[in-house]
């Protein structure tokens, strides 16, 4: 039973009162089926723009997306969009529909293709409420799954749900297609042929071969057989393709919560994207540090990242220049010199043709080229490493150089990885405290020891800073103005005795010099017979 919002019903009542049909669709239904909350409700309508703006002028309406037949309504707080039918829109351009099915078949997918209304129930011409229940055989694989003990580590979800005594099993992604047929001459008669033809999905909209993986990578989605044959014979029209759409759904696909799996599993449409990535596929590190391929590595990276988008696509492109770096020693190890370098190299060609957003790409490429610089252990010596980088940059690389560690190994917890979630740890420690980690945070300033007469020019009160500075990192304790002050006193009686001890010694050697000073005669030696 679908129960919906009191705001969307009374929107859909309005229209119905001015004497037209109204439909919620796509995936706030799909998501209402599935017994979840959607993030936001579409309507669509047989009324046309202005009979929209007419029956709701008694409403708060933008018309943001006016140029593509959308009305944004408000009401009691919740912004509901409303359309007429469409049968297409490209850009700002829309070419609007008679009826309703129209309106679902441009949709793409048929768990997308749906709508209700209170008045007559779910309507469902392509069949998109039986994508959503596991087919047969998809049972009877869990259930072989099951006997064998096949499955990955239950998450806990899953684990959840299996002792509530409730299985889930995946949805499916299936592309809406339409009937084609032929006549071709078969032993001298002519035979009509015809077949289900799922193309039109992804050539009218190419975003959609990114978008099915998508809801793979977001939620428990497998893409059904026939439309994974219908995307690999169309992978080509990644070439027309809206770059802010690939790019949009690219990073959805990344921060999803099955990242690192669907990426290994859909790989081989993917590198028709990413070329650059073709390369890592299957190729052996020959490396006791790491017991996956190149691409294994990355994917599992990915998927251990923490969900932030400049550290998932860092960890998607940094071991991308490791075949073209790779040279394999006598021993038969492999080593992988400036694959840093060459990495970042292909990341930006990656991101200008994908048309990255400046500042992203930036953030991105210099991630990649220090992604396996080491991390420092000792507390002092990452305050240096925060004074230089910067609070954000150097927890972004701590994230990367975790999420690399742990897809390296079978065991994702060594040693490596602990010593830099320690470090991690004392990082936010560092700046939860307000430890001192920059020499502007000192208690004192060069102007409060030059007035104290401490130093005679500006040249010592910089020695001076830096030296307490020094101490500074070591003992956060002595960042105390009066600890301070002490310390920059006696250290001034001591540079004050080092220099009368330098001084007496100078005066000592010209002393020397001055008594043993003799004007030089040549030394004369008779030569004998």
């Amino acid at each position: 039973m679908i129960i919906l919002p009191e705001q969307v019903t009374q929107a859909i009542h309005v229209l119905e009162n001015a004497g037209f049909d109204a439909y919620i669709v796509g995936e706030c239904v799909r998501e209402l089926l599935l017994g979840n909350i959607p993030q936001d409700y579409d309507i669509v309508t047989n009324a046309g723009v202005n009979d929209i703006l007419f029956a709701f002028r008694d409403y708060r309406i933008s018309d943001e997306g006016m140029k593509r037949g959308e009305v944004l309504v408000t009401i009691v707080g919740m912004i509901i969009q409303v359309s007429p039918y469409r049968r297409e829109v490209v850009g700002n351009r829309v070419m609007y529909a008679e009826d309703l099915e129209t309106d679902l078949f441009r949709r793409g997918f048929t768990m997308n293709a749906m709508a209700y209304s209170p008045r007559t129930g779910l309507v469902d011409p392509f069949g998109g409420r039986a994508s959503l229940r596991p087919a047969p055989e998809m049972i009877a694989e869990e259930e072989r799954e099951e006997q064998f003990e096949l499955r990955d580590p239950e998450t806990p979800e899953e684990l959840a749900s299996r002792r509530s005594g409730v299985t889930r099993l995946p949805a499916r992604v299936i592309a809406i297609g339409e009937m084609q047929s032929r006549t071709v001459k078969e032993n001298g008669k002519s035979v009509t042929e015809t077949w289900y033809d799922m193309s039109r999905c992804f050539t009218s909209d190419p975003s959609r071969i990114l978008e099915a993986i998508r809801y793979c990578a977001e939620d428990e989605y497998v893409i059904e057989d026939k439309t994974r044959e219908a995307i690999r014979a169309n992978v080509s029209c990644f070439e027309y393709a809206e770059k802010d759409k690939l790019f949009n759904e690219l990073s959805r696909i990344v921060m999803g919560k099955y990242a690192g799996r669907v990426l290994e599993q859909y790989a081989d449409i993917l590198k028709y994207l990413i070329p650059e990535i073709e390369p890592c596929i299957d190729f052996d590190q020959h490396s006791v540090h790491h017991d996956f391929t190149v691409w294994t590595h990355i994917c599992k990276s990915v998927g251990y990242a923490v969900p932030e988008l400049p550290i998932r696509f860092a960890m998607l492109f940094h071991d991308l220049g490791k075949p073209d770096c790779c040279a394999i020693d006598w021993q038969g190890h492999g080593h992988f010199k400036g694959h840093g370098e060459r990495g970042r190299l292909l990341a930006e060609r990656i991101m200008r043709r994908l048309e990255f957003p400046q500042q992203l790409a930036g953030e991105i490429s210099w991630l990649v080229y220090y992604h396996d610089k080491e991390i420092p252990e000792n507390r002092a010596d990452l305050k240096r490493l925060l004074d230089l980088l910067g609070a954000d940059d150097l927890r972004k690389l701590i994230q990367c150089s975790i999420a690399d560690s742990r897809a390296k190994k079978q065991d994702s917890e060594t040693a490596d990885v602990q010593r830099l979630r320690a470090s991690a740890a004392a990082l936010k420690e560092i700046l939860d405290t307000g430890e001192c980690y920059n020499i502007r945070q000192l208690a004192i300033t060069q102007r409060e020891l030059m007035e104290r007469r401490l130093v005679s020019n500006e040249q010592e009160a910089e020695q001076l800073m830096n030296a307490l500075f020094d101490m500074v990192l070591d003992k956060p304790s002595f960042n105390n103005k009066l600890m301070l002050l002490d310390m920059a006193e006696k250290s001034k009686q001591r540079l004050e005795e080092i220099r009368a001890q330098r001084e007496r010694a100078a005066a000592e050697k010209r002393t020397v010099q001055a008594l043993n000073h003799r004007r030089s005669e040549p030394v004369y030696t008779r030569k004998k017979n």
